[in-house]
């Protein structure tokens, strides 16, 4: 029952992401990610592992989006409006960490292909060993109910992940610090 694929890593981060500072502009997380025209097929699977930190004043909300075609591309999936725990520093003082696996897997492939992309975010506040994790559903709502999404997988296309913040002040930073794209088959 073999299709002779194979697991491997075919993306991850050199350096941290810049971070995001007192903005409500989304903003991507780390830089674009290019896959490749035709690489995605009937079944493939990626998963993202992406780690960072972050730092608040009070608790404003946070939004993360996964976009094929770079920052003004199509919504694959999206968090709902999530209130971050208070996490104390801010700015340069980023003391709460953050965790996310996401799920991409083709349902059809072609230019008018389809994926369903699923996962969770997870925010720790600083000095806990327990986060609050968030779904982060497929589809352009952020919402509840799964729906997969058309792009087209045939020509080389930017995967972006951002970030937005609900309230721009001086304190509300986010940074992603690693991350990891496999392809599971």
């Amino acid at each position: 029952m073999s299709r002779q694929f194979w697991s491997e890593t075919i993306a991850w981060a050199v350096a941290s992401g810049a971070a995001i500072v007192n903005s409500v502009t989304e903003t991507i997380l780390f830089p674009n990610v290019t896959i490749p025209a035709n690489y995605l097929q009937d079944g493939r699977c990626l998963r993202l592992r992406i780690f960072g930190a972050y730092g608040t004043t009070a608790t404003p909300t946070l939004t993360f989006t996964a976009r094929w075609g770079g920052v003004a591309g199509t919504v694959i999936a999206k968090s709902g409006a999530i209130t971050t725990p208070s996490a104390a520093g801010g700015g340069a003082s980023m003391t709460a960490l953050f965790e996310s696996e996401i799920l991409i897997q083709v349902r059809t492939n072609g230019s008018t292909g389809t994926l369903m992309t699923n996962g969770s975010w997870t925010l720790y506040t600083t000095g806990t060993a327990v986060g609050l994790s968030y779904p982060v559903v497929s589809g352009s709502t952020g919402g509840t109910t799964p729906a997969a999404v058309t792009v087209d997988l045939t020509s080389d296309t930017a995967l972006a992940l951002t970030m937005l913040w609900g309230t721009a002040n001086a304190a509300n930073s986010i940074q992603g610090i690693n991350y990891t794209i496999e392809a599971l088959n």
